[in-house]
């Protein structure tokens, strides 16, 4: 049967619940929920763009819901993040609340909370259930109605703490409206646990305890696809390869071998340099010139070193004037000299990889970087 590549969607992440979730090497979502299951209230979520932010955070949604009443909400899906306001962001929040609330736990809100969400813009359907609410406009604090749609939905629930789980800030530029947004998020009170995706500016100076005072800045790891901890890296890429494609990790091993092209797969790991959605972009790329060339189900060699040029020129455009000497002088260091906002624009395109190696934090540049500027991967 010929394999599905449009399924691989490079850029779509995984639903809470989804079949198809590979851990990482890291464990990073199952250490997450223990952190939280165990008191840490507040997790800032971190990395580069590619790097599965936003299925870990599924994932950590996944594993919360039996001991929290844990709502992910996808912000990007209903705001323009780079004018999102904390207003915004508050009522998107309850509205989202109360969504899963009904749709999950069973729990049926009131009509006036339905009626305040309504009023807000921000019912969902399944909330409103075909009632014909008044179109009267909300005119009170969107603090105040995400604190009802808390206590409405944590005391029906038995009690159970809520988790408020947040993707898509990530995106959000540096600048005072997005530190009041990440401030506004620190208000939603202490009973409630805060697990969000946050821009990398957040893991340098003061920003960090903007939201809450003692919150964990956790980014998650880039695999190793180098090197001893290489072959677990490449492994996790390939069964991520695997599961998109409908395939067992045996299946697509035994197609490798019957194609030899294909065992470039190894290969496309290495020049992803860890990042999941790179990898998965490769290996689309590769596929499509495949069809395009040959009508081929499958991609050569030349189709997979065509997928690495075109992803290599992709990082070359995203390169500023001084990057080149900058990325040069911090490969291998801990980053400390280069200029703050360089640092925080390379590692969130994933220019440079931050990585940790026993116990100190390294500057890695990326293996398509790399070559770009003279070097040869894994040097």
């Amino acid at each position: 049967m010929a394999p599905n590549w449009k399924a691989l969607a490079p850029h779509r992440p995984l639903d809470p619940g989804e079949a198809g979730y590979v851990s990482p090497p890291s464990g990073y979502a199952e250490r997450v929920a223990r952190l939280v299951e165990t008191g840490t209230s507040t997790v800032l979520v971190g990395g580069p763009v590619g790097v599965g932010k936003s299925t870990e955070l599924a994932r950590i949604a996944s594993l919360l819901r039996d001991t929290r009443v844990a709502c992910l909400v996808q912000l990007d899906r209903y705001e323009n993040i780079r004018r999102l306001t904390a207003d915004q962001m508050l009522l998107r929040l309850a509205g989202k609340i109360v969504e899963y609330a009904s749709a999950t736990l069973r729990i049926r809100p009131s009509m006036s909370l339905v009626a305040a969400l309504s009023g807000a813009g921000v019912a969902s359907p399944s909330v409103l259930g075909g009632m014909q609410m008044p179109a009267a406009p909300f005119t009170g604090s969107p603090l105040s109605l995400l604190q009802a749609a808390r206590d409405e939905v944590t005391r029906r629930a038995h009690g159970l703490r809520l988790a408020v789980i947040c993707d898509g800030l990530e995106k959000m530029p540096e600048s005072a409206q997005s530190l009041e947004v990440l401030a506004t998020l620190g208000q939603l009170g202490d009973d409630i646990d805060i697990i969000a995706a946050v821009p990398w500016f957040v893991a340098f100076g003061a920003a960090e305890d903007i939201i809450r005072p003692g919150a964990l800045f956790a980014p998650v790891p880039v695999c190793e696809v180098d090197g001893p901890q290489g072959p677990r890296g490449c492994r996790f890429l390939a069964d991520i390869l695997a599961e998109r494609l409908g395939m067992t990790p045996g299946a697509l091993a035994a197609a490798e071998r019957a194609r030899p092209g294909l065992a470039q797969v190894v290969e496309l790991a290495r020049w992803s340099g860890g990042l999941p959605r790179t990898f998965l972009q490769l290996a689309a790329d590769a596929a499509q010139y495949a069809q395009i060339r040959r009508g081929d189900d499958w991609p050569d060699e030349r189709d997979l070193a065509d997928a690495v040029s075109d992803q290599r020129d992709s990082f070359r455009r995203a390169l500023l004037p001084g990057d080149t000497d900058a990325i040069r002088a911090v490969q291998g260091t801990d980053g400390r000299e280069m200029e703050l906002d360089r640092k925080i624009r390379l590692l969130a395109r994933g220019i440079i990889l931050e990585r940790q190696r026993g116990d100190r934090w390294v500057m890695d540049v990326h293996p398509l970087v790399l070559q770009l500027l003279g070097g040869s991967r894994g040097a």
